[in-house]
């Protein structure tokens, strides 16, 4: 790459991480984009570019989020750009905003990345169910506590750790996080702490796990000639690298991350590095669990045999001081884990920990390249960015140097989202899904008492579920199926004690969930499922089991007619071959709909501004925030100035209004609720603006007449005991 397509990381900025921010997710962006600008020396003005990552819309409940978030992260009118991959989110941004400038096409690209997954209850894990498919597997209500585990548990068996060996960098990462001013939970443990937390799904115990999280990041990239101009300390992005997997997650080895090994290689490639063991001095894996850091580190290291990772762990290498440090930073587990900004707090630790203002957590030595990784979705999101000190820039003193947790902005801590006015919210999302031939065909089977298949003519994979295509042969046609045997072999499991949304099971109930390699296909090629009948402590790796099927009246055409996997006995048939079938043919009949619902519901806090609208709307007061140039007044009271990017003080700065005042702008009158039923009387929704007043409050019209509502006519707010939306009144 040319000198002139250096793109460098030049300022970054981020709030503390906690398990319920008061902030809206909004005011936690903005938190982390006016710092990160302060700390580049630019205004947003000079950002030409905004990207934004975020998680899945299900963790905040919110449609169309980066949509929504477009105000707080700095992106209004101009060239924008939001994106998912789960936990890789962190990564991939950074990646899209290289892309952005590498181009040439923008000189400066602001990268932002925030998750306030607080507002999902009864817990934000129940939003993983969505990941799952809606057919194969939902039906299991499986949450990614499960598959980590089922994960955790492969990984162990195939590389011989123990459970005590995996811990340790639990224990690494907690400790790191003590000198992290963004981190929420950082402490010092021991081995015997984390294997004495409660088990949640064996093998993962509470301690083996990151923390839930609220957080927001926020970085400034720009190309070479802006990096100059300002005088920072740049860490410069050598290499960038990303692949996908597919979703089928029980068609391939857990214990070995193909997709990160991939990225990395081609990360490695464009920064010229041959030996990155040699050529990297420290090293930010995506760390959701303990061994995570581990499995990312054998695909970065690409080394399928896990030899090398396991001396360096052992010997003592990854420690701080040692010859191969990971997670300086603290990780996911000791900062804290709001998936999306997770991985960008770790491109973040690269930029510090290369120019010299990691505070506390500053590595000893020269430090010339450092590497940040994240995963995310299915076992199947590989991200990866390669940075570079600039040796020719001496680092001067900078914000973060001496970055202490008190004045670290936004993050604001509540123990319960009762504590401030919110709002509940529990969305009616229904869904019908669709089969096609090939799905249909594997769920007629499972009608039938039957587990089916089918063969792709050309690499001769047996393919389960069946699909009417093969993912590794250019999506070449598949139009042969098969009943195959309903016996297999256990590849890796967990013990469970929690359900789907994090709640335990209680009275000593333990969930058993496998993937079990089906006979008569090759080697990994198989489905998850529940397997009863047996001792939880005799279910092992390799045990062979059959499935038991529900009897056939109450079949429905469903994956849980097969109602669970038990123990092969003595006298079971095994030898039963693949036969092949005709495909179900599609018609009215066959070709149904299932129906299906996302269980999820959400509890919003109103944010720091909103809870200043409320709480005044309450006492029958209209307030707006004064901008610090005290020509305008902004309504609803913001935290923050979206065409500035500045933080504003809704309490120092808070303007009464006369609540009589108002004018509608706008309205509408709805005849039908969002179910498409018909309302008992009208009701008019009206936009309503103040002389004088930057912004407009929407909210329902009291009013016996509608068909005389019209703009202009005066109308006044009206004081609620409620909060909410629903409960703004005008007369």
């Amino acid at each position: 790459m040319s000198s002139a397509n250096r793109v460098g990381v030049i300022g970054a900025g981020m709030t503390r991480f906690v398990r319920r921010a008061k902030e809206a997710p909004g005011e936690l962006a903005a938190k982390a984009v006016e710092m990160a600008l302060k700390d580049a020396g630019l205004t947003i003005n000079d950002i030409d570019a905004v990207i934004h990552g975020t998680a899945p819309d299900a963790f905040d409940g919110v449609h169309m989020k980066g949509e929504h978030l477009i105000a707080g992260s700095g992106g209004v009118n101009k060239p924008y750009m939001r994106h998912f991959v789960g936990g890789g989110t962190g990564v991939f941004s950074p990646i899209h905003g290289w892309m952005h400038v590498a181009s040439g096409k923008f000189k400066t690209c602001l990268v932002v990345c925030e998750e306030k997954m607080s507002p999902c209850v009864p817990h934000p894990a129940g939003a993983f169910l969505t990941i799952f498919d809606h057919t194969t597997e939902q039906p299991l209500k499986l949450t990614l506590l499960h598959i980590f585990a089922i994960e955790m548990c492969r990984f162990m068996h195939k590389y011989g750790y123990t459970e005590e060996e995996l811990a340790r960098i639990s224990v690494i990462s907690k400790k790191n996080a003590l000198g992290h001013p963004a981190a929420q939970v950082a402490k010092e443990t021991s081995v015997e702490e984390v294997m004495a937390s409660p088990v949640l799904s064996w093998p993962v115990k509470r301690l083996d796990i990151s923390p839930t999280s609220d957080g927001a990041v926020a970085i400034v990239l720009a190309n070479e000639e802006v990096t100059r101009k300002h005088c920072k300390a740049p860490a410069y992005i050598d290499g960038v690298g990303f692949r996908l997997d597919t979703a089928y997650w029980c068609t391939r080895d857990l214990a070995y991350p193909e997709y990160v090994a991939r990225a990395a290689g081609d990360a490695y490639k464009m920064a010229g590095i041959s030996n990155p063991e040699k050529e990297i001095d420290f090293w930010e894996p995506y760390d959701p669990f303990d061994y995570k850091a581990l499995h990312h580190m054998n695909g970065l290291l690409q080394d399928p045999t896990g030899k090398r990772v396991k001396e360096l762990l052992l010997s003592g290498a990854f420690e701080k001081d040692g010859s191969h440090p990971i997670c300086p930073s603290g990780g996911a587990l000791g900062v804290g884990n709001p998936i999306a900004a997770t991985g960008l707090m770790k491109i973040a630790e690269l930029y510090f920990q290369l120019t010299g203002q990691a505070g506390a957590r500053q590595l000893k030595g020269d430090l010339q390249r450092g590497i940040a990784q994240a995963w995310g979705d299915l076992m199947q999101v590989g991200t990866v960015v390669i940075m570079n000190a600039d040796k020719g820039t001496v680092s001067k003193s900078t914000l973060w140097k001496e970055m202490t947790k008190e004045n670290l902005p936004g993050g604001t801590p509540i123990k319960d989202v009762k504590e401030v006015p919110y709002v509940d919210y529990k969305p009616e999302i229904n869904y019908s899904w669709d089969n096609g031939m090939a799905l249909t065909t594997y769920l007629e089977g499972f009608k039938a008492g039957k587990i089916r298949g089918s063969k792709c003519p050309s690499c001769g994979r047996m393919m389960i579920p069946a699909r009417a295509f093969c993912e590794v042969c250019n999506l070449k046609e598949v139009t042969d199926y098969y009943d195959l045997p309903d016996t297999g072999t256990v590849k890796t499991f967990t013990l469970s004690n929690v359900d789907w949304d994090s709640s335990m099971l209680g009275d000593g109930k333990v969930n058993i969930f496998a993937v079990i390699e089906i006979d008569g296909t090759q080697e990994n090629m198989g489905l998850v499922h529940r397997i009863k009948d047996v001792d939880p402590k005799d279910v092992k790796v390799g045990m062979r089991v059959k499935a038991v099927w529900k009897p056939e009246e109450e079949r429905t055409g469903n994956v849980m007619d097969l109602d669970y996997f038990r123990p092969l006995k003595d006298g079971d048939a095994t030898d039963v071959a693949p036969t092949r079938i005709k495909p179900v043919e599609l018609n009215p009949v066959t070709a149904k709909s299932h129906p299906g619902r996302i269980p999820l519901d959400y509890r919003y806090t109103a944010g720091i501004a909103g809870i200043k609208f409320y709480e005044d709307l309450a006492q029958g007061k209209l307030t707006g925030t004064l901008s610090d140039d005290g020509k305008t007044i902004h309504i609803p009271p913001t935290q923050f100035d979206e065409r500035k990017m500045c933080s504003m003080d809704v309490i120092a700065n808070a303007k009464e209004i006369d609540p009589k005042s108002g004018k509608i702008v706008g309205y509408t009158i709805v005849t039908e609720n969002r179910q498409g039923e018909e309302l008992a009387k009208p009701q008019v929704i009206v936009q309503v603006g103040f002389d004088g007043v930057h912004g407009t409050i929407f909210g329902k019209l009291e009013t016996d007449n509608p068909e005389g509502v019209k703009t202009g006519l005066n109308v006044a707010l009206q004081p609620t005991k409620e909060c909410g939306p629903n409960y703004v009144l005008f007369k």
